[in-house]
Formats: C-alpha cells, structure tokens, sequence
C-alpha cells in the first residue's frame, strides 16, 4: 500500500529507528548507516594536530630569535690578559724595563657562543562550524526495489554532519634545547632538538596523541644602521619533524584505535626594520612560513575499525606585523619588554582527508597579539617568558613560553 498516509508512517517509524530502508551496499565507503561517521573529523584533526605541533615547536625557537625584533646583540665578557706595567722612578716617571712588572687587566671580548633550553604550552580550540559538512547531498533516492523514496539516506546524510562539525581542542606541551654560534657581529647560526606532546580532544567522536620530535636549525642577520639610522635584521630557519600518533575513534560499537606515523617539513622566513635609540626600539616585520608533510595509511583494529588512506598536509602563512621594544636597567643588567601585534593570512584551503575530501576549512586571517619580557644579566645568563595569542573567526590559540640562556 502506497498510499500518503502509509508513507509518512514509514517515514516516521525510519527516524524513530535511527536507520534507513536502504540496504548497506549502497553506500559500501561507510559505516553503518545506525552510527554517525565521523573518520572525517578523525583525520582532519590529526592533520591539524600535526601541523599544530610543527608550528609550536619552531616558534619557541623563534622566540629566541625575537631578540633581534629588540635589537639585542651578544655581548662580550672580559679575559684577563697579561701585561707589562714599567717601574716609575723615584721622580714618578715610567723607568726603565729593568723594573717592570707583569700585570693581568681585563679585556672586553665578544660571546661567541649560546647555550639555551625552553618550554612551551600551546592552546587552540576549533568550532565545530570550521569543519565542512560532508553530506553526499541526497535530498531523496529513488530505490529501484522499492519503488519508494527513502529517508534513511536522509537522516544518515544528517548524522554525518553533526559528527563532522564537533568542536575540538588541541593542547601541546613541548620544549627546545639549542646551541648558536656567533660569527661575528652581524651573522650567527644555530640549531635546536625539541620535542613536545599534543593531546587532541575530538567531542563525542574520540580522542589522539602526538609525539613529536624536531631539529631546527636557523641563520640570522642584523646590521645596524643599514638604511639610514634603520637597523635590518632577518632570520632563515628550516625544520625536520617526526611525529608518532595514536587515534581512538567511537564507532558506536567500541573504540577503534590506530598508530600512524607523519613527518613534516617547515620552512620560515622573517625579515624586519628596527628604529629608535638604543633604550626604545620599533619598527615593522614580515615573514612566511610554509609547513609541507603527510600522514602515513593505516588501518585500525577494533570494532568499526576501517582504512585511513595517506594524508596530505599543507600550510602557506604570510606575516605582518609591528613591535615595540624597551630597555630598562635593572640592577644586575637590564629588562626588555616587547609588545607585538601581527596579521598572518592562510593560502591553503585546509587539509585534505584520507577520503579525498576536504576534513576542514581553515581560518584564513588570524589576528596575533604578543607579548615577552626578558633579563639580561651581566654575567652573560638571559632569562625570558612569552605570550602569544592567536585568534580567527572559527580557531582560538593561547602560546606560553618560558627560556634561559648563557653566552660564553
């Protein structure tokens, strides 16, 4: 019997049942049409989970490096070295050599060197409307069998996309150990090892780790007075990372689990003018960065378990901004506090899935606040802390940075 009435009855007994009339073949990519799928919100915050862990783990070292933003050189320390004071004669005059003495004085010399070490914590939550809607975008099919439309397909289509716009969160705590080598007053260079962890939150559709670990090694230039009373500066860095993940995906009958492997390829450059005397520094910079790596396949274990295909990941940001610096003396050196602000732009789209799809559409304009304050101390020993705030129309990301260091 087709009539309306049985019809909608059908309709209504489909939605309360959660399932459809449509047999499982017809969508044979999915899971069960009972369950949400939610493997797109999976790999996409893995995608982002690694590219956020990419991102983290050079910024700290840039955050070393943003003692060129305040015009902060290396400093020296004094060598004894030994010299020849004369005898003065009885009228007190310089006598002959015959009396002379052997005397150390100290000698300023420039640090050649730093050693330094730092740990970070990183913060960014993802509204669930930056995710897209993976709908196959059947409003109703016509079943061949049944000669009937079928609002299963609908519903599930629905289901779908709930699951693939729920908000998550990241968090990363990591750390750097580095080495920098002076040149001389105008080039260094310097590399870093770090490592860090990231813990991603996806709602109701499950949980992943990230283990990271990254080398980084980084050139920088600074001349004084290279345009006029304008000091120039830049710094080039390029990092390797390795990253370990572990997934849990909610399949609504267990929890499927899976352990891909991903490395990444970062390359940044940032350039910047600095005016103003020595005690008040200013001026304005510019950089881009662009992260390249994937996501290796894998296949999970566990009830629902399904293939993850090979995930590409992609980040092109272009920076502008503008800082301010100062320098106070203090009692064993003196304070630098620096307030920056920054507009960075994405040209990528965002990340592709391992099905092909787009699994999330990025914030293209972020608006970055920042702020350090740091202590030099006579003795060579530097101590700084730092915070960045990020923030987009669908992303919110808080960066806290503590770091010592100690030229020789």
């Amino acid at each position: 019997m087709n009539t309306p009435s049985a019809y909608y009855l059908r309709f209504l007994a489909v939605a309360l049942a959660g399932t459809g009339l449509a047999r499982a073949g017809d969508e044979p990519n999915y899971p069960d049409n009972c369950y949400p799928d939610n493997r797109g919100v999976t790999s996409a915050s893995v995608g982002s989970a690694v590219l956020g862990s990419a991102w983290a783990g050079t910024h700290d070292v840039g955050g070393h490096l943003a003692a060129n933003r305040a015009g902060i050189r290396p400093g020296s320390r004094l060598v004894e070295e030994s010299t020849v004071v004369p005898a003065g004669d009885s009228k007190g005059g310089m006598g002959s050599a015959k009396g002379a003495k052997v005397a150390a004085i100290g000698v300023p010399k420039p640090n050649k060197w730093e050693i330094y070490g730092s740990l970070f914590y990183y913060n960014e939550d993802h509204d669930g409307d930056s995710y897209s809607r993976h709908s196959k975008k059947k409003k109703y099919e016509k079943n061949e069998k049944y000669g009937e439309y079928q609002a299963g397909a609908l519903i599930s289509n629905f289901a779908r996309a709930s699951a693939t716009a729920t908000d998550t969160s990241e968090e990363t705590f990591g750390g750097n150990v580095g080495l920098e080598y002076h040149i001389n007053s105008e080039w260094s260079v310097g590399a870093a090892l770090g490592a860090s962890n990231t813990d991603v939150d996806m709602g109701g559709n499950g949980s992943s780790d990230v283990d990271s670990v990254a080398i980084t090694p980084y050139i920088t230039y600074y001349r004084a007075d290279a345009f006029g009373y304008a000091d120039l500066w830049a710094d080039l860095l390029y990092s390797y990372g390795m990253h370990s993940i572990d997934t849990r995906r909610y399949t609504g009958g267990g929890v499927a689990s899976g352990s891909p492997d991903a490395d990444t390829h970062t390359i940044e450059f940032n350039v910047g003018l600095n005016f103003g005397e020595e005690d008040f520094v200013h001026g304005p910079y510019a950089g881009l960065r662009y992260i390249t790596g994937s996501v290796d396949a894998y296949t999970e274990v566990g009830p629902g378990a399904t293939y993850f295909g090979e995930q590409d990941l992609d980040s092109l940001v272009s920076i502008l901004g503008y800082q301010v610096s100062w320098k106070l003396r203090g009692k064993s050196g003196y304070w630098v506090p620096q307030l920056r602000a920054a507009w960075e732009h994405e040209f990528e789209d965002g990340n592709v899935s391992a099905f092909g799809i787009p699994g999330q559409t990025v914030d293209e304009d972020i608006a970055v606040i920042g702020a350090n304050l740091s202590y030099y101390f006579e003795n060579g020993w530097n101590l700084g802390i730092e915070y960045e705030g990020r923030f987009g129309s669908n992303t919110e990301g808080h960066y806290g940075g503590v770091r010592a260091g100690k030229e020789f």
